[in-house]
């Protein structure tokens, strides 16, 4: 090949080389053109869905908060009338246990002179003290859902206490259970005949569930609006006494014999009961007043110091400080821990 030829050759080589540097130059950069706009495109996309989740859960939000607002409200106007109802028939339950305790302690509650062995007021206000915090948390339970009481803590927690309450009443062989164990046999076939000899074992001192709904739901009534209401004590009385005669019906009669001849010596299953309620009626008026704080409100064993009120020995008793100021207390502690299920802490 002549040197020409090379020449020629050489520049077409250089040539063809270029326009191949060229094109691969081209593709390469079409290459990370389409890759850049392919970025982007998945980058707005994926925008684009962040935008719509961000918007999702907005609405998410703002609908739950439009729900507990709208559940909030619901709650407040069905339960707060009746929540303070119930925080009063709490005072007056536990001072009626206070009563109990008071009463025996000076000698009225004795058998041959008692202030419950007769159908007079005692008897009445004590049945119907007693029963109608069970019967308002019979009005609440029906107007509450698990989910309205999800939204109010509060609220919550005085429910879940007034259900403490109702179930007490029938926790009667559990109670008598707890160290120091009661001989006790509410149930046996002869209590009828044995309980007049023998009250503390055979006197029954708690009542059926069902019992205890057919005598809360009797003081219920509905009122001039055709909604159902507590009835006072006058509408009780006037329905279920006339003078000193009792005109009970068969509904009450099983929660009215429990307090008939009541004394915290010939019942003490029963008074373990009333002493475990006194509790619970003190963490519920602690969790009314504090509100917002009810979480922290503890379900508190009342300690040593402060249970005068609970002693109901007259100066010829003979019973013991451990008797009467220890054992119910400790019975109640662990009754508490093992039986109660409120949310918020226990403290001991």
């Amino acid at each position: 090949m002549t040197q020409p030829e090379a020449m020629v050759l050489v520049a077409a080589l250089s040539a063809f080389i270029s326009v191949i540097a060229t094109v691969i130059n081209y593709l390469g950069n079409r290459k990370a053109q389409l890759e850049n706009e392919r970025f982007k495109l998945g980058a707005a996309k994926e925008i684009e869905k962040i935008k719509e989740d961000i918007a999702e859960r907005k609405s998410e939000k703002d609908a739950r908060r439009d729900y507990e607002y709208e559940a909030r409200k619901r709650l407040y106007q069905q339960c707060e009338p009746l929540l303070f109802q119930l925080y009063e028939a709490s005072e007056n339950a536990l001072h009626r246990i206070f009563s109990l305790a008071r009463t025996a302690k000076k000698g009225d509650l004795e058998p041959q002179n008692s202030w419950l062995g007769r159908p007079g007021y005692y008897l009445r206000s004590t049945v119907y003290n007693l029963l109608a915090p069970v019967a308002l948390f019979k009005l609440i339970q029906g107007r509450l859902t698990l989910v309205d009481m999800a939204v109010e803590r509060s609220i919550r927690r005085q429910y879940s206490l007034a259900k403490a309450i109702y179930i007490s009443f029938t926790d009667h062989f559990d109670l008598a259970e707890i160290s120091p164990e009661i001989p006790y046999e509410g149930n046996h076939p002869q209590q009828y005949e044995l309980r007049q000899t023998e009250p503390a074992r055979y006197w029954r001192q708690g009542i059926p569930i069902g019992r205890l709904d057919v005598a809360a739901e009797s003081l219920l009534v509905r009122d001039a609006s055709g909604g159902v209401k507590l009835k006072s004590f006058g509408e009780f009385e006037t329905e279920f006494f006339e003078g000193e005669d009792l005109r009970i019906p068969e509904n009450m009669r099983d929660f009215i014999d429990l307090f008939i001849l009541f004394h915290p010596r010939s019942r003490p299953v029963l008074w373990r009961i009333l002493v475990v309620q006194a509790h619970i009626y003190r963490a519920l008026l602690a969790v009314a007043q504090s509100g917002a704080d009810a979480s922290t409100t503890p379900l508190q064993v009342i300690p040593r110091e402060d249970r005068k009120r609970f002693d109901w020995r007259t100066a010829r008793d003979q019973n013991p400080d451990k008797e009467v100021l220890d054992e119910p207390f400790s019975v109640c502690e662990e009754y508490l821990r093992t039986h109660v299920r409120v949310e918020g802490p226990y403290k001991a």
